[in-house]
């Protein structure tokens, strides 16, 4: 089984450092569907994909599909704008997923957001950039995060790109992101609900932790409209699949 869980992190890792999501959205149903409680499934989910990220991050920046150069440059702005909007998003979806809200609730909302994400990338939509619109993407795509386990890479970096940018670099400043905001919800849970059981931790994080150098790989040996089109099916597909479940019980 150990076996089992490192290939699905590796894989599923792999297609979130390619096209920015798709860990937790892909990973925390399969893990649900392999018998796994939901309260063991997303903590571990978060803290694996804290090691996930920033070996992504590191990685695109090596292929050079986003500038992380410096510590003040345009991609780091933006991520840090992302992250502090999305801390207090993960704190709060932490704990109502904790607490109050019911797997249905959770599973509708995240499968109703990512399908409204996909469509709008296919449109071919893109609206003006602005500092508040990055802070709204980042307290949205954070909540589901921290509510599901899953839902944070296809609000965040498909709506970089819908308000202008870059698919590649939206991906990269996803990564960076997203670590920080996984630990605070992993250390959130954990403060609520007590430690998880190391069953499949491990597995999940080193798959999560190898995987960055394939999926980076890839997205900077495509095109940038080629990574926009396909990041907007994936996103699409993966909010059809949510609501699906809940349709189809």
């Amino acid at each position: 089984m150990s076996l089992i869980i490192l290939l699905m992190a590796f894989t599923y890792e792999v297609v979130d450092a390619w096209l920015g999501q798709g860990y937790g959205t892909l990973g925390s149903p399969t893990l649900i569907l392999l018998g796994f409680n939901p309260s063991l499934v997303v903590p571990a989910m978060l803290l694996s994909q804290v090691f996930g990220d920033f070996s992504s991050a590191y990685f695109a920046n090596r292929y050079r599909n986003v500038d992380f150069s410096r510590i003040w440059t345009q991609d780091t702005k933006r991520a840090y704008v992302i992250t502090g909007s999305g801390v207090i998003g993960v704190v709060i979806a932490s704990y109502l997923g904790g607490r109050l809200i019911s797997k249905a609730v959770m599973t509708t909302y995240i499968g109703l957001v990512v399908t409204a994400m996909g469509l709008l990338l296919l449109s071919g939509v893109v609206l003006k950039f602005t500092w508040r619109k990055l802070c709204t993407l980042g307290a949205i795509s954070a909540f589901n995060k921290g509510l599901s386990g899953g839902g944070y890479g296809p609000v965040v970096a498909g709506g970089q790109t819908v308000i202008g940018v870059g698919a590649k670099n939206s991906i990269g400043i996803t990564d960076l992101a997203e670590g920080p905001i996984c630990l605070v919800g992993f250390l959130t849970w954990t403060v609520i609900n007590g430690l998880p059981s190391g069953e499949i931790l491990l597995p999940l994080c080193l798959g999560a932790t190898i995987a960055p150098a394939l999926g980076c790989w890839l997205t900077k040996r495509m095109s940038t409209k080629g990574v926009k089109r396909l990041m907007g099916a994936v996103i699409l597909i993966l909010g059809l699949l949510t609501l699906f479940k809940v349709l189809s019980p």
